[in-house]
Parts: C-alpha cells; sequence; structure tokens
C-alpha cells in the first residue's frame, strides 16, 4: 500500500507541474516548493530547541498561533519553524505579527522529500494543524524520533481514515502522541480508528484564542472611525459577488433607506481595480477608503474598504456582520465579528464549519439566503441591541482554550 500511495502522490506531483504551465496559482505552488528545497539547505542547525509547526493554510496558522505564542513564552530561546501546504498561507502569515524562525512550503509527500525536510528541519517536536496527516512525512518524523502533536484535530466521518480502505492511512494516525481535538465527534471517530483514549483530549478551537487576543490589541482606526460616528453600522465582511447582489437587493428593497440611519462598510475579498470598479457601479454613492477623508466620510453612508489589513479592527466600530463565502462553501472568518460582539450572517453552505453551527444553536448568528431575510436578520439583531452584543462577546469569551502543559512545555 505504501508503494501504491507514494506512486499516487508522485503522479499528483507531476500533474501539479503541468498545469502550473498555465494555472498561476499552481505555478507558485511548484515555484515555492522548488525556493524552499533551497532554503531548507541554508538553514542552519538549531542552537537550541526547534519546534516544527506544519498549517495546510491561513486559517490553520490561525489556530497554530496562541500555541506557538505560549510556547515561546515558555522559552525564549525556542525557535520555531512553520510549513504550508497552500500559496495563501504563504502569501499572507507575515499579517499576524509573528515572525517564525524560517517559513516554507511542504514539499509532495514523496519519501526521498520528507526524509530530506525532516534531517533539515532539524526540530525535536512537530505540531499538525487540524487534519495534516501525510503518511510519508510522519513516518520521516518518527524515524528521526520527533514528538508528534495533533493540535486542533477535527475529522469527518466521510474522510479516508473512517472507510473500508482506509487501514494505511488509520496506521499513520498512530504515529501520533498527542491529539487535541475539536469536538466529541472527532474524539470518538478516532476512537473507532484504533488511537489510544490517553492520547486525546478535548480542546477546542485555538482560533478562539487569537481573536480574542485580537480583539484586546485592536487599534483605533481614525478614518472608519469618522465614517461610523456610533451609529449602527453594518460590516460586510470578506465579501463575494453574492453577498454583494444580495446586499444591493436588500438596498433597493427598502428604497435606499435602511433602518434607524444604518450605515455600511462593505470589505470585499477581492480588491482588483476590476472588482472596485464593478462595485463602485452597483453601489454608486459609496466611498473608497484609500481616497476618504475624515471630513467627507462623517456625512457617507457606504464605505468600501479597498485595502487589506484593516477588516479585523474595523469590527470594533460595527453592530453586525454579513461574512462571505457562505454560498460557496467557504464561508470566511466568523470569530472575529463575533469578538467584538457582533450577531453575524452567512450564506447557507456553512457545513464545513463547526463554528457556523454552534453560532447558530446560540443565536449568535442567522442563516440567509433571500433580500427578505436579510431584511429580517437585521431588524432583528438592530432591534435585541446591547444586550445581544454582550451576549455573544462574552460567550466568544468562555470558548478561549486553555492549552495543556504537555503540549507547551
Amino acid at each position: 500500500m505504501t508503494l501504491l500511495y507514494t506512486f499516487i502522490i508522485h503522479c499528483y506531483a507531476l500533474l501539479i507541474r503541468l498545469v502550473a504551465l498555465w494555472h498561476p496559482k499552481a505555478r507558485t505552488l511548484v515555484q515555492g516548493r522548488l525556493r524552499s528545497l533551497q532554503l531548507l539547505d541554508e538553514l542552519p542547525k538549531a542552537k537550541q530547541k526547534r519546534f516544527w509547526f506544519h498549517c495546510a493554510s491561513l486559517g490553520e496558522y490561525d489556530m497554530a498561533l496562541p500555541l506557538i505564542q505560549a510556547c515561546q513564552a515558555a522559552d525564549l530561546t525556542l525557535e520555531i519553524v512553520v510549513s504550508f501546504y497552500s500559496p495563501s498561507g504563504m502569501q499572507h502569515y507575515h499579517k499576524r505579527g509573528f515572525e517564525p524562525f524560517a517559513v516554507f512550503y511542504l514539499p509532495a509527500d514523496l519519501p526521498r522529500h520528507m526524509n530530506k525536510v525532516v534531517r533539515l528541519v532539524g526540530a525535536s517536536r512537530l505540531y499538525l494543524l487540524k487534519y495534516e496527516f501525510w503518511p510519508n512525512m510522519l513516518r520521516a518524523a518518527k524515524k528521526r524520533e520527533l514528538g508528534i502533536y495533533s493540535i486542533a484535530t477535527l475529522l469527518r466521518p466521510k474522510q479516508v481514515y473512517f472507510r473500508w480502505y482506509g487501514a494505511f492511512f488509520r496506521k499513520a494516525l498512530n504515529q501520533v502522541l498527542y491529539f487535541g481535538v475539536q469536538d466529541l465527534q472527532t474524539k470518538k471517530l478516532l476512537l473507532v480508528a484504533g488511537v489510544a483514549a490517553d492520547k486525546i483530549e478535548l480542546l477546542g478551537d485555538l482560533r478562539f484564542n487569537r481573536v480574542i487576543d485580537a480583539k484586546q490589541n485592536a487599534q483605533a482606526n481614525v478614518l472608519i472611525a469618522a465614517f461610523a460616528q456610533k451609529q449602527p453600522l453594518l460590516i460586510l465582511g470578506s465579501s463575494w459577488p453574492p453577498e454583494e447582489a444580495l446586499l444591493s437587493s436588500y438596498l433597493n428593497f427598502v428604497n435606499f433607506s435602511p433602518p434607524s440611519d444604518l450605515k455600511i462598510l462593505i470589505a470585499p475579498h477581492d480588491i482588483s481595480s476590476s472588482h472596485l470598479a464593478q462595485l463602485k457601479a452597483r453601489f454608486p454613492e459609496a466611498m473608497l477608503y484609500s481616497k476618504s477623508t475624515e471630513n467627507a466620510l462623517k456625512d457617507a453612508k457606504i464605505l468600501i474598504l479597498d485595502t487589506i489589513g484593516h477588516l479585523s479592527a474595523a469590527y470594533q466600530y460595527g453592530h453586525l456582520a454579513f461574512i462571505g463565502g457562505g454560498f460557496s462553501g467557504k464561508l470566511h472568518n466568523i470569530l472575529e465579528p463575533a469578538a467584538f460582539g457582533l450577531p453575524v450572517m452567512f450564506g447557507p453552505k456553512h457545513s464545513k464549519f463547526p463554528e457556523a453551527a454552534q453560532f447558530l444553536a446560540l443565536g449568535f448568528a442567522k442563516e440567509l439566503s433571500t433580500t427578505g431575510k436579510l431584511k429580517a436578520n437585521i431588524e432583528e439583531f438592530l432591534n435585541s441591541g446591547e444586550p445581544l452584543r454582550e451576549k455573544i462577546s462574552s460567550g466568544v469569551e468562555q470558548m478561549r482554550v486553555n492549552l495543556p502543559k504537555q503540549i507547551v512545555e
């Protein structure tokens, strides 16, 4: 089975290189992997302890950050090395304000690559975020006696580990010393897969720690404060065209007279010039953040956030949020607005995001797909006022994870 798996990975790696000839994201991945192998050749040997964190993408890195910071607080000489599978993690990790000792793309899960990477990284521990269990990587790490820990583990019954043909992958799970799982379902699945009960702990979602810390350290934004003026503010966060179209339809529906002097901040996921032009055509009265002044924003009703890095702190001025990605199954971060006490709305495709179901059950969120639903939700959330926002903020605070000593020290 090992030979068959390795052959499939080899074919997949070749396919990615072929696709890279015309696909920009695949090209970025292929070129990044080549540069990473060169970078690792030049990586100095660890002077003290070195821990390696592997994250599929930026979302997993957000989960890792509270643990990374706790590890460094426990040992200031500790060297942190981070690897990513996807380009989005590599391109945006620096926005989180932490600079690892080294960062690189994880190569394809081939024995020759993984043996080399594990040797060159020279870490004593390997932390895997969520569900990043690459069999050849784990085998190479085990061969060099790394302690392997899975953090914020989240598994579902349809994954390969729990299929009738999944014995090879279940064996890889047993290389892991500790699983800090996000939910009870994951714990039960690991037990069924043969993982010893004393290796599993119900930990929770470490992203709550990060967003709570981000809230506490949020910087004031003079322009957004001038725009909001403490009036009710709806924030359309990381929006895609379906959310933008629904908002436009809502404004037409209420004849451009939303309730209670509501102001709207639109933060699109895509801030390319072509998409911004589309937004300006859809919302002609909107002002662009990058071209605004304090005085001009006081009378504005709609503001388009056409810059990167300001959305998280902008939630401190909001009263409710409509988060993008819920119509494509790629829901963006709903924890950030909730940390500031904002009730959130999103589209119906969120089954892969357990925090969405959690927030819906608690009354922190509403699912929507029509203009009428958007109108009703906005009115309900605005009428709920400060008591609901305090309940949400307090509820998120209670979800902070206390990190066990065994995975920090």
